[in-house]
């Protein structure tokens, strides 16, 4: 009478509390990419019977023969073509959990968060390089400083370093709020402008009477209540005209058809501006302190890095 076969059990995966070992599909990893396990001694910086010994304790755990080796050489099987790609999906994600754990306990990088008006860059002679030297010494002082920068109106700044969302802010002078100081950066010539077109334009340097400023249209941009120009009080300041950026103050005086202060250098410095004429300059040019506003006491430190190189600088 025949005998029958005996059932063959099911094949399952083997792992211990911990799972697989890292180590040992690190090593899987570097025997495929080497095409051997004596090739791949010189990765592991290992001998061959300690390879050879891991390899077969992965089979064992997994519960698969995943290469074929000997004489034919090395050769994965079915399951070790499956397994590659499961091992370098593991692998990096492994990878990334490890870096993501390390960074959990880390303390994260120091951030200066600034606050800075428009136009900016252009401010002469060298304001801004100054300003951006203070900046790269404060990323050599402090191994990795980061910066996150916002161009805002100045009241906004202000608002927001008083909140906390801002530890500093690059503003026109004023008489700050309660809590914040100011230490001045540079000053900055300002002067009202008109372009080609308007009706003052071939007259632009004469003197005005105040019934003539009283009619003429300008431009209210964000900083127009911090200009210095005593006697005048609010007769250019208002008007149903607004822009909120120097750049849309510029874009409506090369209309021809309104009147608005600009800095000086940025006209200078600007091709598109260089046709327009300052208004009665003797009169309604002034200068201005930029400043850095930062809350009053010890500030940040960020705040007080920046506030260091700008004195070095200085």
């Amino acid at each position: 009478m025949p005998t029958t076969p005996a059932r063959t059990a099911p094949v399952h995966v083997t792992r211990d509390q911990h799972g697989l070992d890292p180590r040992l599909v690190h090593t899987f990893l570097a025997v495929v990419r080497a095409g051997g396990l004596s090739a791949a001694t010189l990765e592991l910086q290992t001998d061959l019977s300690t390879v050879s010994r891991q390899f077969k304790e992965l089979e064992t755990r997994i519960g698969k023969r995943l290469a074929s080796r000997g004489r034919a050489g090395f050769r994965l099987t079915p399951e070790g073509d499956r397994f590659l790609g499961m091992a370098q999906r593991w692998m990096d994600a492994h990878a990334r959990f490890q870096t993501e754990l390390d960074a959990l306990g880390a303390a994260p990088p120091p951030t200066l968060r600034l606050g800075i008006v428009d136009a900016l860059l252009t401010a002469l002679p060298g304001h801004a390089s100054h300003l951006a030297r203070a900046i790269r010494q404060c990323c050599e002082a402090t191994q990795g400083m980061a910066f996150s920068l916002s161009t805002l109106r100045p009241v906004e700044i202000e608002r927001r370093i008083l909140s906390g969302e801002l530890d500093a802010g690059i503003v026109a002078a004023h008489t700050p709020p309660a809590g914040l100081e100011q230490h001045t950066l540079y000053t900055e010539p300002n002067s009202l402008f008109i372009g080609p077109g308007h009706p003052w334009y071939d007259r632009a340097d004469q003197a005005r009477s105040d019934a003539e400023l009283s009619s003429l249209a300008c431009v209210v941009d964000p900083y127009a209540g911090d200009l210095p120009l005593p006697g005048l009080g609010t007769m250019l300041l208002t008007g149903p005209t607004r822009a909120d950026s120097i750049e849309g103050v510029a874009l409506l005086v090369c209309s021809g058809r309104f009147a608005g202060f600009l800095p000086d250098h940025l006209v200078a410095s600007t091709a598109s501006l260089s046709a327009l004429r300052r208004v009665w300059p003797a009169r309604l040019s002034h200068t201005q302190d930029i400043v850095l506003t930062c809350r009053k006491g010890k500030g940040s430190q960020p705040v007080r890095q920046l506030l260091r190189a700008l004195a070095q600088r200085a």
